[in-house]
């Protein structure tokens, strides 16, 4: 009988700590909902863009629109490159002059030289506003 009522007390005692643990925890729950800051709201204001860098091209020859004949008038550039770099261009347009260093002959010096004369402008493609 004795163990009886002793296991009786001590589910009690189990059920009234359980409870107790919950209460507490929802006080802290509830507390934490009660302090967290509120959200902070920001206008934005729109301001003029700054104007961009435009790099000066003049007198310089267009990588992606050069004929032969033209490419062939540029330090280091004979025949057989000026046909690799349109062959080259016809897959896929330069974005950056440091494109034409897949075409084999052409490395870091003669890059180099032909930032002198030479520029590339973006693919007609991209320019292009889309409505």
């Amino acid at each position: 009988m004795k163990s009886d009522k002793m296991r009786q007390a001590l589910g009690t005692a189990c059920l009234a700590l359980s409870l107790g643990l919950v209460v507490l925890l929802l006080g802290l729950v509830m507390t934490e909902r009660m302090n967290r800051p509120q959200p902070i709201t920001m206008t934005l204001r729109p301001q003029t863009a700054q104007p961009t860098f435009v790099p000066d091209h003049t007198g310089k020859l267009n990588l992606n629109t050069a004929t032969l004949a033209q490419l062939k008038t540029l330090p280091g550039i004979g025949q057989h490159l000026a046909e690799q770099i349109i062959a080259q261009r016809e897959k896929n347009p330069f974005y950056f002059i440091e494109d034409l260093m897949v075409i084999k002959g052409i490395g870091d010096k003669r890059i180099a030289a032909l930032r002198e004369v030479a520029y590339v402008a973006l693919p007609e493609i991209l320019t292009q506003q889309t409505p």
